[in-house]
């Protein structure tokens, strides 16, 4: 089970799960360029893989329409379970359920200055 530590938030990267490469690129950058360490999966089962490897995360940035075995909620819904101290962002298009697991929402298009905000105080807050 991962256990966040709030001092070392910041050396831990932040897995962005999107299938589109050019929008999965561009956040990605963008949360580099805040100085945030990013590993990229192209879909929700490329993200279980990586965290059952034992890759250590702090913070799960997932679109929640993708194709594949599960979509963005299904893994969010996944990784709460398994990893219950994981902080989970979820982004679309369209609002998210009211079910879905989440810890912030960002609709897209994105305003890129209130993301990095919105994850960097997910990063610093304790349990």
């Amino acid at each position: 089970m991962l256990e966040p530590v709030a001092d070392n938030s910041f050396n831990l990267p932040v897995l962005v799960v999107d299938d589109d490469v050019l929008v999965r690129s561009m956040i990605a950058d963008v949360l580099r360029d805040a100085e945030l360490l990013v590993i990229e999966c192209g879909d929700a089962d490329e993200a279980l893989e990586v965290l059952q490897s034992g890759t250590v995360v702090a913070l799960l940035f997932s679109d929640i329409r993708m194709p594949g075995s599960i979509d963005g909620v299904g893994l969010a819904k996944a990784v709460k379970t398994e990893y219950p101290d994981l902080k989970i962002v979820l982004t679309s298009s369209e609002q998210p359920p009211e079910d879905a697991f989440c810890d912030a929402f960002f609709a897209k298009p994105w305003d890129f200055g209130h993301v990095i905000r919105g994850v960097k105080s997910l990063l610093t807050r304790q349990e």
